[in-house]
């Protein structure tokens, strides 16, 4: 239990009374309350003395009349001192208190009227002060009972008087005491029922109140509220223990206070104080901000702050609310960390049923792609392999149904399954026909692989398949520039165990390209619309023209720019080219992949083979892999975008005794007339050696860089 908050319960229930009061010396009295009565029947007592010690001083009395009279006034003032201040305050509902008062002014009346009614006309309204404070202190029928009693002493001084007073004159002076009587009674009723309404109704407030504090302090926000003043009205328990606080100590205090007692204790306090100065242009905004507090623990909590409207949607003040999400986050970190573990697992799973390296063809170039999906649909099953059987090569692409660890554990029996077969099966479809059978035996009723299966004889430049509910591959002539749909095929594997896939056959021509892809990229979604097999059509129709992997690039690049979040089904690509009769001299091959560092091993190893199929030097080849190698590099580095995912394209092509490399990467460029402006760099600085390097080992070093990407264009003479 908080120490103060039983006080902080008592101040809200006064902070909250909204009542009209007046000022009385360093007192304030409520307007019409109990207090009120008192305040005003002293007034006029003390008035009733005041006026009747002026009478004394201008009646003309006698030395013997007047000394009584003083004493008789002296004597009323301390009465009416004690009574009021003594009395009544220790004992404020005691009846006996209140007659023997009032016994005590009708004495002090009585003696002054004897005294005084010979001598001044109006000494009957002495009386009526008399009735007006039973009146206000007592109730109707006190009231008429005093104004009676006043009434018969009046009549029988007046009676046993010899000089009588005329008729009209006693009758103006017994109904001023009576009008007086009732009028007084009945202030003094209304004046109680509105007291007793106020007491029934303040305790109810004061119910509701607890009822409430009760309820705020068992709920586990924290919640403090202030009024339209910034003053705090309400702080519970659960705050005062959040923020090590004293409710005492802040309730009726401005909020800003409280405040900068919170910021002191959380890492930013500059921009939580921030905050809520930005609610002073706009009081009734809401503020939803997460905070972490150092001090007196180390907690993430969750602020939300709200405007508080009456029934006429007036601001009357601001609540905020303050959550400890400490645990929330902290469960929600380690299922993110347990859930990036899994995916992380997957994909090396998922990368390690690809193939290391593409073929390598006699006038075929080969390009392929693996992107795994991002988010909940981390990686699918989406898979290519190269199967090379009877001197010719089998090309697979495949896509599983499912999502996670499933998926790929499908891929790989469908994959290995398929391996298993092709050096038995020289047609494509017997081939999928008895994968089929196998891959139906072992998969489960709800699930299926999508497959096409190839067979690419580089000597004829002639290509069989057979699709298993694929994707139509997409098809590029290069003499009439045209784009060709590649036929669906048959049921996916794992349907119906006898499927029958019929086989389709293409020739290929100098410079045609054959593009295979899986549903990632047609079905890549923008505000529920994919993009479609018209679009994909329309780039094949643009990049065609190309090589392998400018036209994969384009495709990766157009998918990731069209979806409106991050890729949730992954991709997989593959294109080959028959290599045009203007490069058919050389020799020629493309690589692709994502630019990362740790990929520069497989560019030096790419560029190695390329090296050892020429049969280059040793000192050469020493050279290029340098060069190349430090291309690689700064691509990793320096061209890479953030806000998306990049790749790295490398060519090698041999023209005569020339070799070409190129080094392109999607980056953001950089300045490269800083570097051309050195002769030589710095030889204790930790970088820009590259390119000198690179000039320094080639034969020509081209550097072309911009916004889109930067390119380097390297030559080196193999044969002397």
């Amino acid at each position: 239990m908080v120490a103060g908050a039983r006080p902080t319960t008592s101040r809200v229930s006064e902070s909250l009374t909204t009542t009209e009061t007046i000022s009385r010396g360093h007192r304030v009295v409520t307007k019409r309350s109990r207090t009120w009565a008192l305040w005003v029947s002293e007034l006029a007592a003390w008035a009733t003395l005041g006026a009747v010690f002026l009478v004394l001083q201008v009646g003309g009395l006698e030395s013997s009349p007047y000394r009584i009279g003083l004493a008789v006034i002296a004597l009323g003032a301390v009465a009416c001192w004690f009574f009021f201040h003594v009395a009544l305050p220790k004992k404020p509902e005691d009846r006996s208190t209140l007659l023997i008062g009032l016994a005590g002014g009708f004495a002090f009346t009585l003696a002054m009227f004897v005294l005084l009614h010979q001598d001044v006309p109006a000494a009957p309204l002495m009386f009526v002060p008399l009735i007006a404070v039973a009146g206000l202190l007592g109730n109707l029928p006190a009231s008429l009972a005093v104004a009676g009693g006043c009434v018969l002493t009046f009549l029988a001084i007046v009676g046993l008087s010899d000089d009588l007073p005329n008729a009209s004159t006693v009758l103006l002076d017994v109904g001023v005491l009576s009008f007086s009587g009732w009028l007084s009674g009945t202030l003094g009723r209304e004046l109680h029922e509105r007291r007793r309404g106020e007491i029934d109704e303040h305790r109810q407030a004061t119910m509701v109140r607890f009822r409430l504090l009760a309820l705020l302090d068992a709920v586990d926000e924290a919640i403090v509220f202030s009024d339209r003043n910034g003053i705090v009205r309400l702080l519970n328990k659960q705050a005062a223990r959040l923020f090590e606080v004293d409710p005492g100590a802040h309730v009726g205090q401005p909020v800003v206070q409280l405040l900068r007692n919170i910021a002191r204790q959380t890492e930013d306090p500059e921009g939580f104080m921030e905050g809520f100065q930005s609610l002073r242009d706009e009081p009734t905004a809401e503020l939803k901000t997460e905070i972490e507090q150092l001090i007196p623990t180390r907690r993430v909590l969750r602020l939300y702050s709200a405007p508080a409207l009456d029934d006429e949607k007036t601001f009357v003040g601001r609540i905020d609310a303050y959550a400890d999400i400490t645990e929330s986050v902290a469960n929600a970190a380690e299922a993110e960390r347990l859930y990036i573990e899994a995916r992380n697992t997957a994909e090396s799973y998922q990368r390690a049923l690809l193939p290391t390296a593409v073929p390598k063809l006699p006038r075929i170039s080969f390009v392929a792609t693996y992107l795994p999906a991002a988010g909940k649909r981390a990686v699918c099953g989406d898979f290519y392999d190269f199967i090379s059987s009877h001197g010719k090569m089998g090309v697979v692409l495949g896509d599983v149904c499912g999502i996670g660890p499933s998926a790929v554990n499908d891929a790989a029996l469908a994959r290995y399954t398929l391996r298993s077969f092709a050096p038995y099966e020289e047609d494509p479809g017997r081939l999928l026909e008895r994968t089929n059978q196998r891959v139906t035996d072992h998969l489960s009723s709800e699930r299926f692989v999508r497959l096409l299966y190839g067979v690419l004889d580089p000597e004829r430049a002639v290509f069989e398949y057979a699709n298993a509910g694929h994707v139509p591959p997409l098809l590029y002539r290069a003499r009439t520039s045209e784009v060709v749909w590649l036929g669906e095929g048959s049921l996916p594997l794992g349907i119906e165990r006898e499927t029958e896939y019929k086989i389709g056959r293409i020739e290929l021509e100098p410079g045609d390209m054959l593009f295979l892809y899986t549903d990632g990229v047609t079905e890549a979604p923008r505000n529920g619309r994919p993009l479609g097999q018209g679009r994909l059509a329309d780039l094949m129709g643009e990049y065609g023209v190309g090589t392998p992997g400018e036209l994969v690039q384009a495709i990766r690049r157009a998918v990731e720019s069209w979806v409106d979040a991050d890729l949730r089904d992954d991709l997989a690509m593959l294109s080959f080219q028959v290599v045009p009769d203007a490069a058919a001299e050389g020799l020629t091959r493309e690589f692709v992949i994502p630019n990362e560092p740790q990929r520069t091993r497989d560019v030096r190893q790419f560029v190695a083979d390329f090296l050892a199929d020429l049969r280059a030097p040793m000192d050469t080849s020493y050279d290029v892999l340098l060069a190349v190698g430090e291309a690689a590099g700064n691509a990793a580095k320096y061209g890479v975008r953030k806000e998306s995912r990049t790749e790295l394209r490398v060519r090698c092509v041999l023209e005569g005794d020339i070799a070409r490399f190129v080094v392109a990467d999607e980056g953001p460029g950089f300045d490269l007339s800083a570097l051309e402006s050195r002769s030589s760099p710095d030889p204790f600085a930790s970088g820009g050696r590259g390119i000198f390097l690179m000039k320094q080992l080639m034969d020509e070093v081209v550097v072309d860089t911009s916004s889109n990407g930067t390119t380097v264009t390297m030559t080196r003479k193999i044969f002397t």
